[in-house]
């Protein structure tokens, strides 16, 4: 491949992972998990680290990536990366997150190595209806995540490693990857595999781990390849599967119970007062199964064309909960000139609920007790739901130094469920990158 083929490859691979900041605000209010930013808890226990219902989970690093593709300059052996940014994640039903993060490492072309390190702090404050229908008090939680990756290239393969933490009041998560790549055809078949594993401990506000915990182990296996159709097109395929281990049940969550009547009567988005002229005296702790596999395929096609980017993403997911989803997400980078550089981005996302998902839960009373259903669930991510997402972004600066800008709006319309029958919510991020010879 010529310089200048491999140039514009590297220029559209940066323009890319740029892309995938459009779409980390979305991922925010929809999905955190494992070492990402939970910015879109609708209760307590949705504040922790474990995936969400429709496993769409991107990156929020995106710009992170872009950084990694500058060419290192004549006569160095490695450079620099400094990153500092701030997110703030806002939504109609008093959910608030603030998001600043740091990132500092250091990157070698030449030599085929990178080291980085991060940290993140998450200041999450709720009062949501579910909060409110259980006559808690509105609740203020920070979650710090720590992280290091490395890789080596060694002739044709690159071997990278990873690991991190989630670390809260109530909730530890620590995982560690390892993964392989390797440089086929010229650099214009690239396979890759990753290899993840997870291991999370959940427990109860001012209760030691000792006396009450969870313990939750997960493995992830992603393989995908970046195929080079043409030195302005890019094709990325990739498959990702996730095991899940351990009870994953909420111990915050208790849900309202109905009688066979009464449920029928309980429409979508059931107000808290609804809901308590209706149900009965009878609260259940939630229940969800104790092992879950889940599976995603997607697409990722981007196209450079002159002075701009064609970046979309389809992204298909299934899971042994019966939860299904789609999600489509496009990013069109657009170069003003040499220093800015403007996205637009929209995505949309359709979700089946899970198979025991039920908005009103019947129990029945017996000369044994009460009769319910073995498996329940209030959180609102394994319902059916659509939602979109409108934004966009802007990035001024060059390869050495950048100032980034980002800024979505979501509407998440619930189908299925009570208190809340759509949430709109509103991301904005900014981010410093500076590179150093």
């Amino acid at each position: 491949m010529t310089t200048k083929s491999s140039r514009a490859i590297a220029v559209l691979s940066s323009l890319v992972a740029l892309g995938a900041l459009a779409s980390s605000g979305a991922a925010l209010a929809q999905a955190p998990s494992g070492a990402k930013p939970a910015a879109a808890p609708d209760t307590k226990a949705d504040a922790k680290t474990e995936p969400k219902a429709d496993a769409e989970v991107k990156p929020a690093a995106a710009p992170r990536a872009e950084v990694a593709e500058t060419d290192v300059a004549e006569g160095s052996s490695y450079n620099l990366i400094g990153i500092a940014d701030v997110s703030g994640y806002l939504d109609n039903q008093a959910v608030e997150v603030i998001s600043p993060g740091i990132t500092i490492g250091a990157e070698s072309a030449t030599d085929g190595w990178g080291l980085q390190g991060s940290f993140l702090v998450d200041v999450v404050t709720a009062a949501s209806p579910d909060i409110v229908a259980t006559a808690s008090p509105k609740w203020r939680e920070t979650r710090y995540v720590p992280g290091a990756s490395g890789h080596k290239k060694f002739s044709d393969v690159d071997v990278s490693l990873s690991g991190g933490a989630s670390i809260e009041p109530d909730y530890l998560a620590i995982s560690a990857g390892a993964g392989i790549a390797v440089d086929l055809r010229d650099k214009t078949i690239i396979p890759a595999f990753r290899y993840g594993f997870g291991y999370d401990i959940a427990g109860r506000f001012g209760t030691p781990f000792s006396v009450f915990s969870n313990k939750i182990h997960r493995h992830s296996l992603t393989a995908a390849t970046t195929l080079v159709l043409d030195k302005e097109t890019i094709l990325v395929p990739t498959f990702d599967t996730v095991l899940e281990f351990g009870n994953t049940s909420k111990p915050y969550r208790y849900l309202p119970t109905f009688t066979a009547a009464q449920a029928g009567s309980v429409e979508n988005g059931a107000s808290i007062e609804e809901v308590n002229r209706t149900r009965t005296q009878v609260r259940l702790n939630e229940v969800v199964p104790d092992t879950r596999q889940r599976y995603a395929g997607s697409a990722l096609f981007a196209r450079r064309f002159s002075g701009f980017t064609l970046r979309v993403d389809e992204r298909l997911y299934i899971d042994s909960w019966g939860v299904m989803a789609t999600t489509t997400d496009s990013t069109l980078p657009i170069d003003l000139g040499d220093y800015v550089r403007i996205w637009p981005h929209v995505r949309f996302h359709a979700q089946k609920g899970a198979d025991f998902w039920e908005r009103a839960y019947v129990v029945t009373p017996t000369a044994a007790g009460i009769e319910a259903p073995t498996l329940r669930a209030g959180d609102r991510e394994l319902g059916p739901m659509l939602g979109m997402t409108g934004g966009g972004g802007a990035r001024f600066g060059d390869d050495t130094m950048g100032l980034t800008v980002q800024v979505d709006a979501f509407y998440t319309m619930f189908l299925d469920h009570l208190y809340a029958s759509d949430r709109l919510a509103g991301f904005g991020g900014l981010m410093y990158d500076i590179v150093v010879e």
